[in-house]
Order: C-alpha cells, then structure tokens, then sequence
C-alpha cells in the first residue's frame, strides 16, 4: 500500500511538473509581441528605420484619418520616411496598452504624448507564418491636449 501511494505521489508530481514547465515555455514564446511593441516605440521615438523594418509585416500599412478621407501610407513609403529622418528624436514620453490578444491577433495602443498634443496608434500584429509577431497596421490619431503648454517650459531635442 505504501509503494502504490508513492508511485501516485510520483506521477502526480511529475505530471504538475511538466504542466508547470509547458505553461513556463508558451507563456515566453507569447510574450514575444511585447518586443514588437518596445522595438516600433523605439523606431518613433529614434527615427531607427532599421527597428522598424524589422517589426513591420510584409503588406504593413499606417492608416491617418484626415477629415473625412483615410491616408494610407504603405510599408516601402513608411521605412524612406524614417530613413530621410534618421537621427532625429522625439521629444514626448510614450506608454502602452495591450487592449485585446488572442494566439494569433493582438491589438494594443501606443501613446505619444507631446507637451500640446498626443498621439495615438493602434497597432495590429499578427503572427506570419514563421511564427513571429509583425505589425500589419498602424491607425494613427492625434488630440490635442485638455491644457495648454507654457511655450516657454518645451524643449527641442535633435
């Protein structure tokens, strides 16, 4: 009775083990889309084109509402863009929410908060078929802030 009751012990922590292990691994592997986010804020905020071919999908588009129409920018024009800016930074903070995920989809807005204004965008990634996040849009919004900034208190970075 004592060795079948130890043998059970066995296998059951064997089994929490192994659960334990497997939840470790696949909780790592989703997470990677965090890396995707942290890589496309550090190509804003860098003008770092490189960063952001990186984490830009194949047919990635950023969508900027302008009154009634929709500016589509595609993946090509997005990188030139950064390239004819490189060097420059962004002088705003930046934070991050993830707001909707699934294995396959996650939604998450970026915020760059200028001392006037903040922009907002919407990012979608998707998983490609190598199993890596990319970013496939972008849907970019602008407000202006509550409160006005003393001209006086902004600062320019180069």
């Amino acid at each position: 009775m004592k060795n079948k009751l130890l043998v059970v012990c066995m296998v059951l922590v064997s089994l929490a083990t192994t659960n334990k292990l497997y939840a470790v691994e696949i909780s790592s592997k989703g997470s990677n889309y965090e890396a995707v986010i942290g890589d496309f804020i550090d190509s804003f905020m860098n003008s770092n084109y490189k960063k952001l071919d990186q984490v830009l999908g194949d047919n990635a588009c950023v969508k900027i509402p302008r009154m009634e129409k929709v500016i589509v920018q595609g993946r090509a024009s997005l990188i030139d863009r950064m390239k004819e800016d490189s060097g420059t930074k962004q002088n705003c903070t930046n934070s991050y929410e993830v707001i909707a995920k699934s294995e396959a989809i996650v939604v998450a807005r970026v915020d760059f908060q200028y001392p006037n204004f903040k922009q907002q965008n919407y990012i979608v990634m998707e998983k490609n078929d190598d199993q890596q996040w990319k970013i496939t849009q972008v849907c970019k919004f602008s407000k202006n802030n509550d409160k006005q900034v003393d001209p006086q208190n902004v600062v320019a970075v180069n």
